[in-house]
């Protein structure tokens, strides 16, 4: 494919090319049209002609009127072969750092991908974790993420997020399966202005405390999903689909909304089971796995992150209990080194030119398709899959080598 893939075609607009054809992406509209080759040959062509937007205008009238009137129907026409104006060139944004603080859990997941259970005995220590929190507070990371495990083991917890609150990171999250919460943890989130993730796996007991392999762990997270509401602490709730549990996504959607857990236009995360950890057991992962449509970011600042940037794990660090660091939480076996024994700046620096560098002009199937710079990848699956670092992305079903002409995809 030629190094000239993407073209500035009007006011908003720009040419993506792919194998078989171009993406037109219009940022004012926040769509993405499908051009043929032929026709996006045309418009790139015109654009390099040093004439008037106008006569370039009137050439389509007159010589591709076919182009002319789909142009006019996208309401394009006044802004196709118009300067775009200068957009600054953007550099990665430091966005989360997921920091495990232990491997320990009241649980046994069936599908961990950290392997946590009641036996481990790694906890990371208050030296460590406020030297992790202060070197990406200080690189600008934005979110950070306390998980494990199950964070609330951790004797320490309470001093580790008192001090994310003091040197002001925006945004604290704690990943946690709700057993452990009682009244003086809910007080102090409040008081920290800490959010919480949790997951459901089951609409009752039965199956949820089957996936959690814990007598009682519904019920528990039932009522304190119902304290979180009651003390109005920010939540959100992922479901994780397994084999186990995948009959009864529905009910568990139903559970949510009839218990005024999620209200009923909210967007609930369905998400396939990872194969990392105990989701690798094929005893685990879904009978079906799920087929992903197109989810795509239309706006400049995803635009041009893309082309230089993974859209997915590219400013994230994920840092283990014992100091192991990977890109992606789900990214395991790609260690890229240990807080204990490198320093940041290396790990930092390893990180973006081995990981975060990665584009989807590297990855299979992904480099031909015109739709690469406006869709969030995940490497991580790619390598539980066993398909590699560049392999061709696990759940999309967008064929870059099927014939398609002039369709609108939309945010």
């Amino acid at each position: 494919m030629s190094k000239e893939t993407v073209i500035s075609v009007g006011e908003s607009l720009f040419l993506v090319k792919g194998i078989r054809r171009w993406g037109l992406y219009d940022f004012k509209k926040g769509t993405i049209t499908i051009i043929d080759k032929k026709s996006g040959d045309l418009i790139v062509a015109l654009c390099k002609i040093q004439i008037s937007a106008t006569q370039k205008q009137i050439f389509l009238k007159n010589h591709a009127l076919p182009i002319w009137n789909q142009i006019q129907k996208l309401g394009i026409s006044k802004r196709l072969f118009k300067a775009n104006p200068q957009i600054i060139d953007n550099k990665p944004f430091f966005s989360v750092c997921w920091l495990e603080l232990t491997n320990a859990c009241n649980q046994q997941c069936i599908f961990c991908y950290a392997e946590a259970n009641p036996k481990n005995t790694s906890f990371i220590s208050v030296e460590t974790a406020r030297k992790i929190i202060q070197e990406t507070r200080k690189k600008g990371f934005y979110t950070l993420q306390l998980t494990g495990g199950e964070p609330f083991l951790h004797p320490n917890f309470w001093e580790i997020v008192e001090y994310a609150f003091i040197v002001n990171f925006p945004e604290i999250e704690v990943y946690t399966n709700l057993t452990p919460i009682n009244r003086d943890d809910l007080i102090k989130l409040n008081q920290f202005g800490v959010k919480i993730a949790t997951t459901l796996l089951g609409p009752n007991a039965l199956i949820h405390d089957k996936c959690t392999r814990t007598n009682g762990s519904f019920k528990r997270w039932y009522q304190n999903i119902k304290e979180l509401q009651s003390y109005k602490i920010p939540y959100r709730i992922a479901v994780v689909r397994t084999k186990e549990n995948e009959r009864f996504i529905s009910k568990i959607k139903q559970f949510l909304y009839n218990e005024k857990i999620i209200q009923s236009n909210k967007l609930l995360r369905i998400d396939d089971c990872r194969p990392c950890g105990r989701g690798s057991n094929t005893d685990v992962l879904p009978t079906k796995p799920q087929v992903y449509g197109l989810h795509l970011n239309i706006n400049p600042n995803f635009f041009y992150l893309a082309q230089r940037y993974n859209t997915c794990w590219a400013g994230k660090i994920a840092i283990s209990s014992n100091g192991d660091v990977y890109p992606c939480i789900f990214a395991r076996e790609v260690n890229v080194g240990n807080i204990n024994k490198e320093s940041f700046s290396k790990i930092f620096n390893s990180l973006e030119r081995k990981y975060w560098k990665i584009t989807l002009d590297q990855v299979e199937k992904c480099k031909d398709c015109e739709l690469r710079y406006a869709c969030k990848d995940c490497r991580a699956l790619s390598l539980n899959t066993g398909k590699g670092l560049y392999g061709a992305p696990v759940r999309c079903n967008y064929d870059p080598f099927q014939e398609r002409m002039l369709i609108p995809v939309e945010n």
